[in-house]
């Protein structure tokens, strides 16, 4: 060995065991040591190095394996032909290259693909002789697997008895079984009722609950299936591609993928591209597509290796979770004074993002966690949420110690107070509140003037020359020059920014202020009630109270906010430097089917887009909420709707459709 660096051999077995430990962990126990995207980066290594120094390569390699073991607790079914795993390919150049080895091997240019979902659960095989359904299993290691007859036989949406017109006299569809999120949640919700382990995730607990010994138990959970190919079939008509088998299977009472696709490598890309945006409107996992040859002659003539069909692949997409290593703890102070622990971990891409830093909530979560300095966690980011650590897989074997938890304030030195979850610095000139504040003035949930980053509020800060809100509109041309690299014509866009935001409606005025539990859609309701910026500085709490929707701890932040000496100076310091607080006309439009009423809306609107439809909701006098809850009153569910529309009716709340909202709409207007 040259320094520390391993030899090609030593990396080699090194990989052969890690992987091998993975595969058993799972495969065989459900309970992943890694996420997806570390061990594909990881066995994509050993391929390379197995085509370099084939030499290397061992007999049982984790290269030419197919899923995990064949538990003893079932019996063993063979599968003939083998249940093959797919080749991943991740871009799309990688994509090119499978398309011209088809070319290449079919001699044509003419390839017609299909293209389906791949689905995060347990891939399965049932048999049917004259029909009726004879045997169920998993795929095991792909050349035999466990014996889930009784099992599968629990899940509704699998036939026992095929239906149409001639069923083959023997025939073996393959398929996944999965578990959507909204099960999922409520599964977990109920183990942890009764202080059981939840499940990692929605595959853990379809591969979980199918592989128990008591069929009772996996009838418990409603388990969803999608069946997309075909083992040995005697009998029946002939097929000639696999878009023609899916019509088959789904003419035969299977259930298959509601989103699928057939056309050239284009329409692969386009396919790819469109479920990327957006599998976060559907209610189960998926974690790329799958493509395949249409043709099933195409098929036969490419074959398979012994571990892929050549004929078809996965296109993976970006991972959106990942495990990686907590290495230290930093503590973050919010504008209204809240500290959030901040981890900080071993760089990991999420996503095509490189993840270094990512919130752990609050130091309750921590202890529910049993998170620990050295300690494998679980990071996810979904869309544009900022990453956050969701859960704990392993510990260092050293042990990194505990999280500490800080009794003073970072930045100021002030003794914290604990508010229910949360410990908060009440100092009101504490340095890193009143630069969140600064930040949160001027963004797009602010006022929302443009070119102003947080370095270069930092550096004005610095300088003296910003140091409450009120500052921004004494702020001139020479003040910004002043900056370091500040050039002079974006000194000219800030001006003009800070000048275009200088008058503004009573409701955006008060939001822009920060004010604690005083969010954009309370801020229209007390603005749409008092009318003028004068009047809140004489309202008595129980006046705020008489406002709909406000509540003590909202009232008691607007009447402190506006009866405390320093605050109300900084709003006058800003009437007197020229802004034009607006008074708030028309308020919320009289509507006797909206106005109090709370709603949510869920999946894919055809006529509005979700921030119409809830402006809508609040222009009538109604509250738009996130999520779903036993005060909501209406959730307003289009196509693809996912868990909320699952939640709101275990809850027993009132569901409308699209159209029936907007006769609601129409019926109630005065």
């Amino acid at each position: 060995m040259a320094g520390d660096k391993p030899t090609v051999e030593e990396r080699y077995r090194y990989l052969v065991e890690r992987l091998r430990e993975y595969n058993h962990h799972y495969y065989d126990l459900d309970s992943p040591l890694v996420d997806d995207a570390t061990y594909d980066m990881l066995m994509r290594e050993l391929i390379e190095i197995e085509q370099r120094h084939p030499g290397l390569k061992v007999a049982d390699s984790p290269s030419e394996r197919v899923g995990g073991f064949v538990s003893k607790a079932f019996s063993s079914v063979p599968h003939d032909p083998p249940m093959l795993s797919l080749s991943n390919v991740y871009d799309n150049n990688e994509l090119m290259e499978f398309h011209n080895r088809c070319v290449k091997n079919l001699g044509s240019y003419d390839i017609q693909y299909n293209m389906e979902l791949k689905y995060d659960g347990l891939a399965v095989e049932v048999v049917y002789e004259k029909g009726m359904m004879v045997q169920g299993s998993t795929r095991g290691n792909g050349h035999e697997g466990e014996d889930v007859t009784a099992n599968l036989a629990t899940i509704g949406s699998i036939p026992l008895k095929v239906t149409g017109n001639e069923a083959p006299e023997y025939l073996s569809v393959r398929g996944e079984v999965f578990m959507k999120i909204s099960e999922f949640e409520r599964l977990n919700a109920m183990r942890e009722e009764k202080g059981e382990q939840p499940f990692a995730n929605p595959r853990n607990a379809a591969a979980g609950s199918l592989r128990q010994i008591d069929p009772a138990v996996t009838e418990e959970r409603d388990l969803a299936v999608v069946f997309y190919g075909r083992g040995t079939i005697t009998g029946g008509e002939a097929l000639s591609g696999q878009n023609e088998l899916i019509s088959t299977l789904a003419g035969m009472g299977f259930p298959v993928s509601e989103h699928t696709g057939n056309g050239t490598i284009q329409d692969v890309s386009d396919f790819y591209t469109g479920w990327l945006e957006n599998r976060y409107t559907l209610d189960y996992d998926i974690d790329g597509i799958v493509i395949k040859v249409d043709s099933l002659s195409s098929q036969k003539k490419l074959g398979t290796t012994s571990k892929a069909p050549r004929w078809a692949t996965s296109w993976k997409f970006p991972a959106k979770e990942a495990i990686t290593v907590l290495n230290s703890v930093d503590y973050q102070v919010g504008r209204t004074g809240i500290v959030t622990p901040v981890a900080n971990l071993t760089p990991i891409n999420i996503g095509g993002v490189v993840v270094q830093r990512a919130t752990l909530h609050n130091f309750s979560e921590v202890s529910r966690l049993g998170v620990t300095l050295g300690s494998r966690v679980k990071v996810i980011r979904a869309g544009d949420v900022i990453p956050k650590v969701v859960d704990v897989v392993g510990h260092d074997e050293h042990g990194g110690g505990p999280v500490a938890v800080p009794e003073q304030c970072p930045s100021c030195g002030t003794k914290l107070r604990r508010e229910d979850v949360y410990l908060r610095c009440v100092n009101p000139s504490c340095e890193a509140k009143t630069l969140e504040n600064l930040k949160f003035f001027v963004s797009k949930d602010g006022m929302d003037i443009e070119f102003f980053g947080p370095e270069l509020i930092q550096r004005l800060y610095r300088k003296g020359t910003l140091k409450t809100i009120a500052d921004f509109y004494r702020l001139t041309k020479d003040d910004l020059l002043a900056v370091e690299r500040m050039g002079d014509r974006i000194g000219d866009k800030i001006s003009e920014s800070i000048s275009e935001r200088r008058r503004v409606p009573l409701s955006q005025f008060i939001k822009s202020l920060g004010i604690r539990n005083v969010g954009g859609h309370i801020a229209r309701i007390i603005a749409g009630s008092v009318r003028t910026l004068e009047r809140l500085f004489d309202i008595s709490k129980d006046d705020l109270m008489e406002i709909h929707e406000v509540g003590p701890g909202v009232a008691a932040s607007v009447h402190d906010f506006f009866h405390d000496d320093i605050t109300v100076s900084m709003v006058r310091e800003m009437l007197e430097a020229g802004v034009v607080v607006e008074r708030e006309e028309g308020g919320a439009v009289a509507h006797k089917e909206i106005a109090g009423r709370t709603f949510v809306f869920t999946g894919a609107l055809e006529n509005f887009d979700r921030k119409r439809a809830q402006a809508l909701v609040e222009q009538y006098g109604g509250r738009a909420a996130l999520s779903v809850s036993k005060n909501t009153d209406y959730v307003v569910a289009g196509e693809a709707s996912g868990s909320k529309l699952r939640k709101a009716r275990d809850l027993g709340l009132r569901v409308l459709t699209e159209k029936e909202f907007i006769e609601l709409v129409e019926h109630g207007k005065d």
